[in-house]
């Protein structure tokens, strides 16, 4: 067996043999100073590495400018998913608009990096989403939220949205999940424990299909008649962690803590 079989791949992903060589390189100089090696392959070769899931320990999908809500990007992401579902998946785009995020998000990718990114704030993510953290951008949950509050006013209560299913108190927690607070902050919010909240958010994340508490604010959709926040903040607050720095919103999976504490943080 060669040495190389036993070195830890990062499969870069695209249609475009020149776009991919390109990615492959820089990527690489990052693998290389954590002791991966990168592999450049077209969709149609994912198969033949699946076999090799075990050694593969990251799978970034370039799709340039194409959108993720095309039904031919939709399947090559969600085959990616079948054929490495233990393994850390991330999209890289040209776009940077926030449904294409949202989009990665709802079709169970880790991450949504844009092209527009500075290298550095790129190697950090990468780095991130290899030890499990979940990277997407900040638009994308102020967005999402934006939208619940339009759809909250513009439907009535026998709308069924991605909420049904949750308790009145699970649809509290979630909407301020979406304002990024942390355990803490909602515990005081809504006059209960912060184990309690633990709870309701381990609660939410699955009845959402999500594996943090960030995929489950970028999945969920309309909660109708949630009151504001409490402690002077009103609904449509945006919390430090998301308003703060610049682009990328991440979180360790889990629900749990990230490198700021339970909440979301920025790079």
């Amino acid at each position: 067996m060669s040495e190389l079989s036993e070195v830890g791949i990062v499969l870069v992903v695209d249609a475009l043999e020149l776009r991919r060589a390109g990615i492959t390189s820089l990527v690489d100089q990052w693998a290389q100073a954590i002791g991966l090696h990168t592999v450049g392959i077209s969709p149609d070769e994912m198969a033949a590495h699946s076999p090799h899931g075990g050694k593969v320990r990251l799978v970034i999908l370039s799709i340039g400018g194409s959108s993720l809500r095309e039904g031919a990007l939709q399947n090559w992401a969600k085959s990616a998913r079948d054929l490495f579902p233990e393994t850390p998946r991330a999209i890289l785009s040209d776009r940077t608009e926030a449904e294409e995020a949202i989009a990665a998000a709802q079709i169970g990718k880790q991450a949504f990096l844009s092209t527009s990114m500075e290298p550095e704030i790129a190697r950090q993510a990468l780095t991130f989403i290899l030890g499990g953290g979940t990277f997407f951008p900040r638009e994308a949950l102020l967005h999402q939220h934006a939208s619940a509050a339009r759809a909250a006013n513009g439907h009535a209560h026998d709308h069924r949205t991605e909420t049904d299913g949750l308790t009145r108190r699970q649809i509290e927690v979630l909407e301020r999940l979406r304002l990024g607070r942390s355990n803490k902050h909602i515990a005081r919010d809504l006059d209960m424990q912060e184990s309690t909240v633990k709870v309701h958010v381990r609660q939410i994340m699955r009845k959402l299909g999500a594996s943090n508490r960030t995929q489950a604010a970028l999945l969920s959709t309309a909660v109708p008649n949630t009151p504001p926040a409490q402690n002077g903040a009103p609904s449509g607050a945006v919390a430090p962690a998301l308003a703060a720095g610049d682009r990328i919103a991440a979180e360790q999976n889990g629900g749990g803590a990230s490198a700021a504490g339970s909440r979301p943080i920025t790079l």
